[in-house]
């Protein structure tokens, strides 16, 4: 499985391979809920996370 999560417009955007699954405010709610999909994965299947942040600009 591959998650992503990409934060958008103060939003932070739950992506399970390639597809939206959730949204949240707040990162660490969006980092749980990735938490909690890891845990439900099979012994030996094969997991990634990538984290991509909205560009800030000064």
């Amino acid at each position: 499985m591959k998650f992503e999560i990409v934060e958008r417009a103060d939003e932070w955007i739950v992506q399970t391979d390639g597809e939206e699954t959730a949204r949240f405010s707040s990162r660490e709610d969006a980092l749980s809920d990735v938490a909690e999909r890891l845990r439900e994965t099979r012994v030996g299947e094969t997991a990634s996370l990538t984290v991509r942040f909205a560009s800030k600009t000064a």
